[in-house]
């Protein structure tokens, strides 16, 4: 028979391990609030480039092919590697999925605080790009967003948001807050590429 005592420490421990992805997730969003207002500086010592101001991507209402919204800020949310395309994903695109596919395998560890994103701009995805995601990245989420919408959030950036040669982090409460850019998309690029990813997911990853 358990004592009111015993009790009471089994229930502060289930409220710890429980409470632990809310302190993680808040702790990383802290480094990055820090960052963003000049607190301090990751621009020195992150390969990617800080996105300012961050973009909320729950803003654009991001649905999955059922039709439900990508929520964030759930107690489940995760990182996000988010990849930006069309009806259709090929070419600099296709090596952007390989790119964040062989990133998050290497998280080791670290792999089930990641997850990934395909954001589709231009309506349904094509029934091939759909076969091919099943096909070869399964663990891939696909969402869509209105594309009008999507470009005049991302206006600020002064570059193109659509770039098949860039790649976004976002954080578990939905802000677009880095973005990766491959100078080409040769194998020996994406490699190096990928090794400075994460290095820097190392820091936010907690």
């Amino acid at each position: 028979m358990s004592t009111p005592s015993s009790s009471s420490n089994s229930k502060t421990q289930v409220a710890l391990i429980l409470g632990i992805p809310v302190v993680v997730v808040l702790f990383s969003s802290l480094i990055f609030f820090l960052a963003r207002n000049g607190v301090i500086n990751l621009g020195t010592v992150n390969h990617g480039t800080l996105i300012q101001p961050p973009v909320q991507l729950g803003d654009l209402q991001p649905r999955r092919l059922d039709g439900g919204e990508f929520l964030f800020n759930q107690p489940e949310s995760k990182w996000v590697f988010m990849v930006v395309g069309g009806r259709d994903c090929t070419g600099a695109c296709e090596r952007m999925l390989y790119l964040t596919r062989q990133t998050h395998t290497a998280l080791g560890k670290k792999v089930r605080q990641v997850e990934r994103l395909y954001l589709a701009t231009e309506g349904p995805v094509s029934a091939p790009l759909r076969d091919f995601i099943e096909a070869e990245h399964s663990d891939l989420t696909i969402v869509n967003v209105d594309g009008a919408e999507f470009a005049e959030a991302f206006a600020h950036l002064k570059v193109n948001p659509l770039d098949k040669q860039t790649f976004y982090v976002v954080d578990p409460l939905g802000w677009v807050m880095m973005r990766y850019r491959a100078g080409n998309t040769d194998q020996d690029a994406l490699n190096a590429l990928g090794k400075d990813i994460l290095k820097d997911m190392k820091r936010l990853v907690r």
